[in-house]
């Protein structure tokens, strides 16, 4: 709870932090910038190791725990690369609606106020019997984070990065693969529905996911009406509100008969040992391999 307080205390200023720090993450000269819109957007990019390239990949990152790591996006870079992919890692940080001033004055004082429960609860009760309060009444069993996290406006901004990207990236030649994880490739969904310059030639999607059980519901429409190819990567137990829907996109898709869709459930842990230093972590073996198999099986 305590940290879902502070994550919805953050001010936007934070997405200038979450960039400056991935700069700071880096070798010198291996982050590039982007110009996104009018803020400046830092991007990794990794060239193909193969004399004629696949295409590019675009691996979409947010900082949070439900998406791929920096670290595990580099990793995932590496071995596209090795396969013929000129990969550009994109990190973005997702869209927060500040706290109005009475919450954030709430979040402050309540330390203080929490000293005497006897009037702390007296003070609840006398806020909610207010007829004139602007209180919004929050459904019991719905997630916090639904008060953080505003689809729209996620769906907005990803389309302006997506935008951006497209114009850097217009030059290059071969196949445009898209890949993203939890509640960034739910946006990604909703982009492409919205403005079809942002379809890429295949997306791979793991564990799409939005904490609000209507949004959450539209993935699979999504998923079946898009016009592209689809991988459906589901990590279980990764995320209750993507378990939820796993079976719902796959009988969806079925039904719509869309082309060039398929589903491979993978397992939340694996126990694989190696001595190689340079052997991958067991997950991203598994994202890739299974990523780069979708591709020789598109014929490309």
């Amino acid at each position: 709870m305590l940290s879902l307080l502070a994550l919805g205390a953050m001010p936007f200023a934070a997405c200038a932090d979450y960039f400056t720090d991935i700069s700071h993450g880096f070798a010198l000269g291996e982050v590039q910038e982007l110009m996104v819109g009018e803020q400046v957007a830092p991007i990794i990019e990794v060239e193909s190791q193969t004399p004629l390239s696949q295409g590019v990949a675009i691996i979409l990152v947010e900082p949070f725990l439900s998406n791929f790591s920096l670290a595990q996006s580099k990793e995932l870079a590496d071995y596209l690369s090795q396969k013929g992919w000129h990969v550009v890692i994109s990190p973005f940080n997702m869209s927060m609606m500040p706290l109005s001033e009475e919450t954030a004055s709430e979040t402050t004082d309540a330390p203080s106020s929490a000293t005497d429960p006897s009037d702390a609860a007296s003070s609840t009760s006398n806020k909610e019997g207010n007829p004139g309060s602007n209180n919004v009444s929050i459904h019991p069993r719905s997630t916090n984070l639904t008060q953080y996290f505003d689809f729209d406006d996620t769906t907005q901004q990803l389309s302006t990065q997506l935008l951006a990207l497209n114009n850097k990236l217009q030059n290059v030649q071969g196949y445009r693969l898209v890949i993203a994880q939890g509640m960034i490739a739910a946006a990604f969904l909703d982009a492409t529905s919205k403005n079809s310059n942002f379809e890429p030639d295949s997306f791979i999607s793991v564990s799409p996911y939005w904490p609000q059980h209507t949004v959450n519901r539209g993935i699979s429409e999504l998923i079946a009406s898009s016009t592209f190819p689809v991988l459906d990567l589901s990590i279980k137990g990764l995320s209750d509100w993507e378990s939820k829907t796993v079976v719902m996109r796959r009988n969806r898709a079925k039904t719509s008969l869309k082309l060039h869709y398929r589903q491979i459930i993978l397992p939340s842990s694996n126990s694989v040992f190696s001595l190689n230093q340079n052997q991958k972590t067991p997950y991203i073996q598994l994202v890739a391999n299974n990523t780069i198999g979708w591709t020789r099986y598109l014929g490309w």
